[in-house]
Order: C-alpha cells, then structure tokens, then sequence
C-alpha cells in the first residue's frame, strides 16, 4: 500500500502534478495569504492606514492619505520580524504588535514597539527585551504575553495591555491590567483578574470590571464589580456548554452595561443593565439563533442573527450615525434586513464619528475597503483585500437547511461546480469544519473556489455541537463526534445527492482539524458514500487527546475533554477512526505539520499505522516547521496541488 512521509525539502522540490482540473496560476494565486488586511483610520480621520503583504512576504503598515490616497509611509520591521497587528494610539503614534516570521512559520509572543507615522521617535515599549523586569516603571515580569485590551480613546498615551506571564495563560496565571505608556514603555498596574487563566474587560478609563473564564471544572466563570473599590462578585458559573454570560459594552458614563447572556435560554439574549438601579432588561432574543449586538458608542443600533444569511433587526434610534450606515447597507446590499448579496462590516471610525471604514465582500469575491464620509455623503473606494484573486465568474455560495432523520435542523452551505447548471449534478467535496463547537459562515472562502472551479460542487455543514443555533443545539454534539455529528454530515450528503446537485458516485470529503477528523471518520462510517478523502492537521486517536497535545496542558483541558468527548471508554475509543481503519475503503492522504501542538503528529502516524495493518489505500504527508494550519504560501500550493492531484484521480475516475 502507498505509505509515503514526505517532509519540507521534498515538497520544495516535489512539482511533478497530474492535470489539476484548474490552472496551476489560479491554485498558486489561491494559496496566498491576504496582500490588506486591517484597514484602520487614523483619530483625526487624515490618514488611512492597511495593514499590506509586503514584496519579501512579511507584513508591514503602509499609510496614505485618506484625500488623495497618495503613499505618506510604509512601516516595516527588520530581520524576521514584522507586524502581527497595529492600533491608532493619537494622531501621530502607532502602537505595533511584533510577529515573527522565519522559517518556523509565524507568530507573536506579545511584544511591542511604538513609532510615529512619519517613522520617528520608535521605541520597543513592552516585552521580553526590556532591559531588565525590574526596571523603573516596569510592574510585570517582562517574560509576559500582552495584548491590547483596551486602547483608552481619550487617552493619548496610553493604552491597557492584559498581561500574563509566559506558561501560565492557561494554568493558573493571573493576568494583570497594565497601563503602558506608548513613548517610554512605563507600566502602572491598574488591576488584576480575579479568575486564575481568565482574562477582564475593562471600563473607559481602564479599571477591570468584568473577568471571564473557566474555572479547573472546566465551569464558564463571569464576575463583576460596580467599581475599582467593590469587591468581585459572581456574576455566573456554570458547567462548560450550559450558557455562559459576556459583558460586551460599558458605557463611557458607566450609566448602562451590555451583556449577552444564554443562562435563562437556549440562545443569547442581549440585555441592558442599568448600574445605577440594577435593573436588567432584555434587548433583543430570537428563539431560533444566538443574537449579537451592533454597537457604537454606547448605542445599540441593532442586533443580528445567522440562519444563513446574516439578518439585521435594526432599532428605532434617531441616529444619523446609524441612518448613515443604514443609508450604506442599502447601497451595497439591496435592503437593510438580510445581508444575501453582500456582507457590510463597520471596520473603523475616526475619533469625531464623521468617516468610516466600511468593509464590502460577498462568497464570490473577498472583501472591499471603503472610505465612507459623513459630511460629504462620499463613499471612496480604497483596496481589495485579496487582489491576487478578485476573480470574476466565481460561483456564489447557497444557505440551505433540512430537517435530519431524528428530526432536527440542520443548516448549511453549498457552491456549485463551475458552469453547473440547474438540476445538473456535479461531483462533490464535503467540507466539514473546524471546532467542533464552531460553525461555517457564508462568505469568501478560497477553498471552496478552488474546487468549484476544478469541477467539484462544495458542501459545508453545521452539523450538531456547531455555534450560533443555541446551546441546545451545542449541546447535541457532546460525546457525539463519532456519532450524531457524523450523521448530520453524512445525511447533508445525502440531501445534496437528493436535489440533484450532487452526484452519487463521485463525492470526496476533505476537512481541517476536527474535519480532519470528519473526513477519516465519515469514510469509515459509509464506505458507499464517499470515494475519497484528505485528512489534514486532524485528531484520529481520541483517547491520546488526555496524554499529547496543548489540551492536555491547560487546567480545565481534561475536564473539557470528558464534556465534550463524554466519559464512556468503550465509546471514545470507538468513536475514534484508528480503531476503524478496516473500515475505510476511500483512498486517503493524512497531512499534518510537524510542529502542531493542537493534533500532534502521533495522531498521523497512529492512522497511518492502522491502515498500514489494514492493508488501506493512503498516503502520510507530514511538513516540518508548520502548526496546526499551514502559514507558509509554498505549503498551501503543495497541499492544494496534492489534494486536486488525489481527487481528480480518485472521485473523477
């Protein structure tokens, strides 16, 4: 049987490809990696500002003027450093979050620097290069991860950092509430979070208000205080999955508070509380899906929802910052209620509230930066995210939903193949997401194109344990991986073969993480429905989950594991596909990076031994210094070349 380990120096040279259906042009140019993202605008609303892709591939600030967009500045790090994320402290400085980017991928331990836009006074102000912890000014060791909390609007000096000491985010560690001067790099502590591993939010003048976390129970914790010199109370604690409490905005008066809130129900509720009464009223709660509030400046506009496409429920506030951006929504989408043509996201505001960023994409096309004056009623269009790829002709991704066999409703997403016409079959890849206690989304995404446009229709499920229908639903999929979950996506197959999209004999199935494990677990289950698979950076040992991997070190790890993968021995170990493998009979490639600390190799090595046994059809692809989720463009090309390689041989045939 085909057992081949390939690490990174062969697949530098490993370019020797069968026809991929689609041109190798269009695979290289959807392996890349964003040239914009993190479009800002400076508080004084003069400049524009993106974080850019630069020529040797490390990212950089290139800021322009928001008049004319002429170039004023582009920012970049030396050696192998470059930005992982910036922010707009006043109108002149910026503070910058130092990645790295080598040969081991990519990365950030927490560091800052500060510069000017005009590339003047730089200063690395926080992180482990301070000259010594215990130098004036500094309060926290400076072997510490930080990460900008609270950028303190009317504060043009500062920002907050959470602060915690390497190796102890997750055990046990106490994060510290570190105001940082963004000049000199001095630190006054302004509070802690009272939940060991948990992290705060704070108030408009930094003082930590409410702390989140889990507790060694693997319990969701949330605490408040009224102020700085109120004792911490419990605002909630509940077992991990049965509702949870999230502060989502403090008013800058402390008059009102915001918080979603699914204790009482199934699905978030958003509700206001007022500080000074205690009264709690609710917002807005839909039955069905978990409800999110938009809101500015203190001022719930609205709320939204996710049954497929994103719907808005707009509030009655005579607001001309919300009509504006209503006025906008219209523009680009067609309505104001559901977001089915385009997805509008606010991504930035000047200080004054009179320009915005707004963010324009849909599922064929990746999102669109414009620049959008209040006072001149102007929008200017800035960049594309994703130039490289801004395809036309690409194929719109399709909401639909069904009600499985136990009677319950299950949500998803498919694309058609390229020129697939109505009541047409196509050949099909199953693309089960990650998580599980996660959920796809409609929108851009470049895997799905890059099939669709090799000939294969796309489907995504939100199969039970998924987000965004409820805690109910969430809950489903506890104990349930190798189980309910599963069926959920084999079912979903089935009805995409039942519309007609899909053809019966020609359906592959290709996942990450835990659709890595999907994508070996369906197979297994029905033999006679998919032909093929790829496995990549997926756990198929569920019981080496307790002994290897990052899981296993966090305090609440194993806890979290006996919830989510249920208590039963006999039936994890069942549920896990290296006790399955006679069962398999699609031929598979299992990919995984060397260094992923979420699915460690030995869960590749251990499939890849079973079916070895077995006498199975595979292939082991393992990349040395990639995690969990390739980073690196030539990774990704390598993969995507493989897996159109695989299926056109194996589904198509």
């Amino acid at each position: 049987m085909k057992n081949s380990i390939l690490s990174i120096f062969l697949l530098l040279s490993f370019n020797t490809f069968a026809d991929l259906g689609v041109s190798e042009d269009f695979v290289e140019r959807f392996s890349s990696l964003p040239s914009y993202t993190n479009v800002k605008i400076s508080p004084d609303g003069r400049m524009i500002s993106v974080l850019t892709k630069m020529p040797d591939d490390k990212k950089g600030i290139s800021i322009f003027d928001a008049e004319d967009l002429s170039l004023i500045n582009a920012i970049t790090l030396t050696k192998e450093e470059e930005v992982a994320s910036y922010y707009w402290v006043n109108n002149e400085r910026l503070l910058i979050q130092i990645g790295y980017y080598d040969s081991w991928g990519r990365g950030s331990i927490g560091e800052y620097f500060a510069i000017n836009y005009d590339s003047k006074k730089p200063a690395y102000v926080f992180g482990m290069r301070a000259r010594t912890s215990g130098a004036r000014g500094k309060v926290v060791d400076k072997f510490s991860y930080g990460y900008v909390e609270n950028i303190l609007e009317d504060d043009e000096k500062h920002v907050l950092l959470s602060v915690s000491v390497f190796g102890k985010q997750n055990n046990g560690g106490f994060a510290d509430a570190i105001r940082l001067n963004v000049y000199n790099g001095q630190q006054k502590r302004l509070g802690k979070s009272p939940l060991a591993g948990g992290q705060f939010v704070s108030d408009s003048s930094g003082t930590p208000r409410f702390a989140v976390g889990s507790d060694i129970d693997n319990n969701t914790v949330t605490m408040y205080r009224a102020s700085k010199k109120d004792e911490w109370q419990v605002l909630s604690k509940t077992p991990y999955g049965d509702g949870e409490i999230y502060p989502v905005n403090i008013a800058k008066d402390d008059s009102t508070i915001h918080i979603v809130d699914s204790t009482e129900t199934s699905t978030y509720q958003i509700k206001e509380i007022d500080t000074k009464t205690g009264e709690t009223q609710v917002v807005f709660h839909h039955p069905e899906y978990d409800a999110y509030p938009q809101i500015i400046d203190d001022k719930v506009f609205g709320a939204t929802i996710n049954p497929g496409y994103a719907k808005a429920y707009w509030f009655e506030n005579d607001d001309p910052l919300q009509n504006s951006i209503m006025q906008a929504v219209q523009a680009f989408n067609g309505n104001i209620e559901v977001f089915d043509k385009k997805e509008i996201g606010l991504v930035d505001l000047s200080k004054n509230r009179d320009k915005l960023i707004i963010a324009v994409g849909d599922s064929a096309s990746s999102s669109k930066y414009y620049l959008y004056d209040l006072k001149k009623n102007q929008v200017k269009y800035l960049l594309t995210m994703w130039p490289e790829i801004d395809d036309q002709g690409l194929e719109h991704e399709v909401p639909f939903n069904f009600i499985n066999s136990d009677g319950v409703k299950i949500h998803g997403y498919y694309t058609p193949a390229k020129n697939q016409q109505e009541g047409q079959s196509a050949p099909m890849i199953v693309i089960p997401h990650g998580g599980p206690h996660a959920r796809d989304s409609w929108g851009f995404d470049p895997d799905t194109h890059i099939f669709s446009q090799a000939g294969y229709a796309v489907l995504k499920v939100n199969f039970r344990g998924s987000t965004g229908y409820g805690k109910d639903f969430t809950q489903m999929g506890f104990g349930e991986w190798g189980g309910d979950t599963q069926q959920d996506i084999i079912e979903a197959t089935e009805w995409a073969i039942n519309q007609g999209i899909a053809d019966a004999e020609r359906i592959g199935i290709y996942g990450g993480s835990f659709g890595g494990y999907s994508a070996a677990m369906a197979p297994m289950l029905r033999p006679d429905l998919y032909k093929s698979s790829v496995a990549y950076i997926g756990v198929f040992d569920l019981e080496m989950l307790y002994d290897e991997g990052d899981i296993k070190t966090i305090k609440w790890g194993g806890k979290y594991l006996d919830k989510t993968l249920g208590q039963d021995p006999a039936k994890i170990k069942a549920m896990s596909p290296v006790q399955q493998a006679d069962k398999l009979e699609a031929p598979i490639i299992i990919v995984s990076g060397k260094e992923d600390q979420r699915a460690p190799i030995e869960h590749a090595y251990a499939l890849a031994d079973a079916l070895e046994e077995a006498g199975k059809e595979h292939e082991l692809i393992i990349v040395e210094k990639e995690g969990h989720g390739f980073r690196k463009p030539e990774n990704r090309l390598m993969l995507y070349k493989k897996m159109l390689e695989h299926f056109n041989r194996t589904v198509l045939k």
